[in-house]
């Protein structure tokens, strides 16, 4: 038992030697000394609607190379859309927009690997339209009632993603949270 909990240990301890050089502080290899991140791709929604157009998402981050720590920051922006027949007498049609900064911490696991958190922090614009189809109480025709409604309000996300680059500028991402529009997102990722 004392020779299994000293093997434990020691193996620990070269593990922790393996992956304790700087995988905090520093980017994985491959990804050191780009400039400039790109990713755009297509996601899961948010709201239980039927989507008439899929989450897309774009997002562009510099990389703050003069920085001590591996952070990166840039601009986010989401779109979607839903229409839907909500019973036989209404139908609601909608879109979700939003956009602003992105600030992503990068960890140092593997070769052209880059898992990173971001937080992203923005407006959200978004507009519905409810028509409603009233019929009967003494009336000679079905009218047709539409209700607009515009909400603009601040959002804030956060997610936890990774890239993996195939070539020296091209790979894929994917990331999992919030961010305005999405819940999973994955894509294209260009590299500077």
């Amino acid at each position: 038992m004392k020779k299994l909990v000293l093997l434990s240990v020691l193996a620990a301890a070269a593990a922790g030697g393996a992956f304790g050089q700087a995988w905090y502080n520093s980017y994985a290899p491959g990804i050191e000394g780009s400039k400039i991140f790109v990713n755009g791709g297509i996601g899961v929604g948010i709201l239980p609607y039927k989507m008439s157009l899929p989450p897309i998402s774009f997002s562009a981050e510099y990389v703050l190379a003069k920085a001590k720590i591996p952070l990166s920051v840039g601009a986010y922006f989401g779109i979607t859309g839903y229409n839907e027949k909500l019973t036989a007498y209404s139908s609601y049609k909608g879109t979700l927009a939003g956009f602003g900064a992105k600030a992503s911490y990068h960890f140092n696991f593997l070769q052209n690997l880059d898992p990173y958190v971001s937080l992203t922090l923005g407006w959200l614009v978004y507009s519905q339209e409810v028509k409603t189809t009233v019929s009967g109480y003494g009336m000679s025709a079905d009218k047709t009632v539409t209700t607009e409604n515009d909400l603009s309000t601040f959002f804030y996300g956060f997610n936890l993603g990774t890239r993996y680059f195939f070539t020296e500028n091209i790979g894929a991402y994917v990331e999992l949270g919030y961010s305005a529009v999405s819940v999973l997102s994955a894509g294209l990722s260009l590299k500077f």
